[in-house]
């Protein structure tokens, strides 16, 4: 993982959990007048979602478990994204051994 700002999105599988963790970085838009007065000045959107049923049929019907936004006071780069998204998702410490990266776009 670099250390590059992140500007793309993650899907990663989470071992322990049997559960997708997508992340999406943030555009801007999130950030009220608020946040930005206290120092905030990066975000990321994240997602879990677990497969319903892995059958046969074609289709893969995903459950959307929960969502959230994780907010940053510097620039956030691919592993802070990924370990502050996990620890909010999952209300667990990061364990880098749970977590593979399926797909990183940017």
């Amino acid at each position: 993982m670099g250390k590059d700002t992140f500007s793309g999105a993650i899907l990663a599988w989470i071992k322990s959990k049997n559960a997708f963790l997508k992340i999406q970085a943030g555009t801007g838009d999130n950030l009220l007048k608020e946040d930005i007065r206290e120092g905030y000045v990066d975000y990321c959107l994240w997602s879990t979602f677990k497969p319903e049923c892995i059958d046969i049929d074609g289709e893969l019907d995903m459950e959307c478990l929960d969502s959230g936004m994780v907010l940053f006071r510097e620039n956030c780069d691919l592993k802070m994204a990924l370990q502050n998204c996990y620890e909010q998702a999952f209300g667990e410490v990061f364990e880098e051994n749970d977590v593979m990266v399926l797909v990183e776009d940017g």
